[in-house]
C-alpha cells in the first residue's frame, strides 16, 4: 500500500510541476546544501558537489547537475518498493524527501516507505535534540591540534539517563596506511586523503577525548525545533559513508559538521572569508547566531577530562591529606599504615578518590586498553570499599568557556630598536592561533601553537622581513600535582626563518628547532620549564651548520589579561663559534578579548627592544 501512495503522490507532482519550477527548485540553497554542491566555474552548471561517491547520486551527470539530480531523485521516489526496501530512494535519501514534500506538497503528500535501516539507526523519532561536541586541542597528533568538533543526537529523556548512549556523527580523514606524522600534515593540507562521516555510540569519543587523550570536551545543545531536528539526522544518515577531499584546514571536521546543521534553511555557523575554518572559531560563531529570532545556543555544558578530573580532586584536598595521597602513590606509605589509617574517615575517603583517579590519570592508553591496572590501584579501590558511602566535595571550576575566548588570528604593529639595526615600525601578523601568553581555553596550558607567523620591519620606505615561523609548537604537561608520571614531559619544535644574531642586520638563516625537557606548574598562574636541544640551520653568516643549547622559561599568568615570560638559553654552535647567551622577556596585556599590548626585549650581547598593538580577528 505505501508504495501505491508514493505513486499516487507523484502524479499530480508531475502535472502541476513546470521545466521552469523544477529549475527554479534545483537552484534553490535547501537543494545546493543538500546535494553538497560547490560553486565549479569548470562545469556547465556551475556547480560540483564536494562529495564525489557515485552511490550518492541518482542522475548520471548528478554530481555537476542539480537540475538533472532533482529530475532523477524525484522519479526515484515515485517508484514502488522493491523486495529491499532500504534500497530505495526514499530509504536512501530521508532528507531529501523530506524537503521535497516541504517544497512540493506540505505535509502529508507524501506518503513514507518503512525503511527498516534508517527507523532503526538512532530511533530517529526519538532524537529531542543535536549538540555540537567541541574537543580541546591536542598536541599528541598532528591531525588534533586546533581541537575537533563532532554531533550527537540527544534522545528523549536523555539527561535523565547516561549521554554516553547517545549516538555522535564524526567526520575525519580516511587514513588506509601508517603514515608518519609529516607526511599526514603535507597529505591532510593539500587534499591527499578522501574525508568521510562515522557514526558511533557517544562513550567512544568520550573515551578516546576525554579519558586517552586527557581533552575537555564542551558539549553545544543547540535550540532547533523538532521539524529541524529531523532533517539533520536524516541528512546525517545521508552522508555516512560518502567520500569527500579531507583539507586539514578548511574543509575539516568544524566545516563539515556546520553543513549538516546548515541544512536546515536560516542557520548559518561557518567562519565566512577565510582560507582555514578553526573548530573553536565556529563555536564562537554557532554562540552568537540566530535562529527564528532566537539565540540557536540553548545551554553549554562542561565535560572535564581525566586529568582536569584528577586535578580539581587534587586541588580540594587539605594539605596533609596531599602529602599523604603522594607518600601512597609513591611507596613511601601504606593503606594499612598508621599515618593513612589515623586520619578521619573524609579525610580517607578523599585521598583514597584521589588515589584512584591518580591510578586512571598516568596509566597509558595501552596499558588501559589491556585492562592491565596497578596493584596500586586496586588496593585503592577494596580500601575505598571498605569505608562507608560516601563523596567528598570537590569545588570543580569551570575554565573559561571556548566560545567566550579571543578569535584566532591576530595582527600587530609596532615599533622596534635594536643596538645593531636601529629604529623600524614592525608589521607582525599571526594567521593562527595561540601562544604561551594569550591561550585560553580550548588551547594547551602554557603551550603555543603558531602556523604562518611573519614580522616584517618597515623602514626608510622599504619593508624586510625579520622573521617567519611556518611552524612553531610548544607543548608542556602542568605536571600539578608532581607525583610519578605527572613529572610535566614538555618538547618544543620550530621551523622558519630568523635572523642569525641580533646584532646581524639582514642575516636571514632557515632553521629547523627542537628540544626536550619538563615543567612545572609552581602554583597557580606560575610556570616553569627547562630544556635541552638545538637546531640545525644553514652554514651562513659564521654562524656554523647549527647548535645546541640548554634553555628555561619562567611564565607567570595572574589573570586572564596579563602574562609575562621570561627565558634564558645558553647556545653553543657547532664548528668552531663561541658560545653564548641569549636572554628574553616579553610582557602581555589584554585589553579585552580582541586587543593586546605587548612589550618585548632579547638580548645576546646586542639587544632588540619591540613594543606594538595587537588586534585579534
Amino acid at each position: 500500500m505505501p508504495a501505491v501512495l508514493v505513486c499516487l503522490w507523484a502524479v499530480p507532482v508531475a502535472r502541476a510541476t513546470t521545466p521552469l519550477k523544477l529549475e527554479q527548485l534545483a537552484a534553490e540553497s535547501g537543494w545546493i546544501r543538500l546535494l553538497h554542491y560547490e560553486p565549479d566555474r569548470g562545469v556547465a552548471s556551475g556547480w560540483r558537489s564536494a562529495i564525489h561517491s557515485p552511490e550518492f547520486f541518482l542522475a548520471a551527470g548528478g554530481g555537476t547537475d542539480p537540475l538533472a539530480e532533482l529530475q532523477a531523485t524525484l522519479a526515484a521516489m515515485s517508484v514502488p518498493a522493491g523486495i529491499d526496501v532500504d534500497a530505495h530512494a526514499q530509504c536512501r535519501f530521508p532528507a531529501r524527501r523530506i524537503w521535497l514534500t516541504q517544497r512540493l506538497g506540505g505535509a502529508g503528500s507524501l506518503a513514507q516507505i518503512t525503511c527498516p535501516r534508517f527507523d532503526g539507526f538512532i530511533r530517529s523519532s526519538e532524537v529531542e535534540s543535536v549538540s555540537i561536541i567541541f574537543a580541546t586541542g591536542y598536541l599528541g597528533n598532528p591531525a588534533s591540534y586546533y581541537g575537533h568538533a563532532l554531533l550527537k543526537f540527544n534522545y528523549t529523556g536523555t539527561y535523565s539517563r547516561s549521554p554516553l548512549l547517545d549516538v555522535s556523527v564524526n567526520y575525519g580523514a580516511i587514513l588506509t596506511g601508517t603514515d608518519d606524522p609529516l607526511t599526514y600534515m603535507v597529505k591532510g593540507v593539500f587534499g591527499g586523503y578522501d574525508g568521510g562521516f562515522s557514526h558511533v555510540h557517544y562513550y567512544f569519543h568520550n573515551h578516546n577525548y576525554g579519558e586517552n587523550e586527557l581533552r575537555d570536551l564542551w558539549e553545544y545543545r543547540l535550540d532547533l525545533p523538532p521539524e529541524a531536528v529531523r532533517l539533520i539526522v536524516a541528512h546525517a544518515w545521508e552522508v555516512l559513508g560518502q567520500r569527500y577531499t579531507y583539507y586539514f584546514f578548511r574543509r575539516n571536521c568544524a566545516f563539515r559538521m556546520a553543513e549538516l546543521v546548515q541544512v536546515v534553511e536560516g542557520v548559518d555557523i561557518t567562519p565566512p572569508d577565510r582560507p582555514w575554518t578553526i573548530p573553536q572559531s565556529m563555536i564562537q560563531r554557532l554562540a552568537q547566531a540566530r535562529f527564528a529570532d532566537r539565540p540557536l545556543l540553548a545551554e553549554v555544558r562542561y565535560h572535564p577530562s581525566r586529568q582536569s578530573r584528577f586535578y580539581e580532586r587534587y586541588r580540594s584536598l587539605e594539605r596533609e591529606d596531599a602529602h599523604l595521597l603522594g607518600a601512597l602513590a609513591d611507596g613511601t606509605e601504606v593503606i594499612s599504615g598508621s599515618r593513612f589509617q589515623g586520619r578521619p574517615v573524609t579525610s580517607r575517603q578523599a585521598v583514597l578518590d584521589g588515589l584512584i583517579d591518580y591510578y586512571q590519570f598516568v596509566a597509558d592508553p595501552e596499558t588501559r586498553a589491556s585492562g592491565k591496572r596497578d596493584p596500586g590501584y586496586a588496593r585503592a579501590l577494596a580500601a575505598r570499599y571498605r569505608l562507608p558511602p560516601g563523596e567528598p566535595v570537590v569545588a570543580q571550576r569551570l575554565p573559561e568557556a571556548p566560545q567566550l575566548g579571543r578569535p584566532p588570528s591576530w595582527v600587530q604593529l609596532g615599533w622596534m630598536q635594536g643596538s645593531a639595526s636601529g629604529e623600524a615600525m614592525s608589521l607582525r601578523i599571526r594567521p593562527a592561533y595561540y601562544d604561551v601568553l594569550d591561550g585560553g581555553s580550548g588551547h594547551v596550558p602554557n603551550g603555543a601553537l603558531v602556523m604562518g607567523d611573519v614580522q616584517l620591519r618597515v623602514e626608510e620606505g622599504r619593508v624586510r622581513l625579520q622573521q617567519l615561523d611556518l611552524l612553531a609548537i610548544e607543548s608542556v604537561n602542568p605536571a600539578l600535582s608532581g607525583l610519578p608520571g605527572d613529572r610535566g614531559a614538555a618538547w618544543k619544535l620550530r621551523a622558519g626563518v630568523e635572523q642569525a644574531r641580533l646584532g646581524c642586520r639582514g642575516c636571514l638563516m632557515p632553521r629547523l628547532q627542537g628540544d626536550m625537557g619538563f615543567g612545572r606548574q609552581i602554583r597557580d598562574g606560575l610556570f616553569a620549564a627547562a630544556y635541552v636541544g638545538g637546531a640545525v640551520q644553514t652554514n651562513r653568516f659564521e654562524q656554523g651548520p647549527g647548535f645546541i643549547r640548554a634553555s628555561a622559561n619562567l611564565i607567570f599568568k595572574p589573570s586572564a589579561g596579563f602574562a609575562v615570560r621570561l627565558g634564558y638559553e645558553h647556545r653553543q654552535p657547532v664548528g668552531g663559534a663561541a658560545a653564548y647567551g641569549l636572554s628574553q622577556a616579553e610582557l602581555r596585556l589584554a585589553f579585552g578579548a580582541r586587543s593586546d599590548l605587548r612589550l618585548a626585549y632579547a638580548n645576546d650581547e646586542a639587544h632588540l627592544l619591540t613594543i606594538g598593538l595587537g588586534h585579534y580577528w
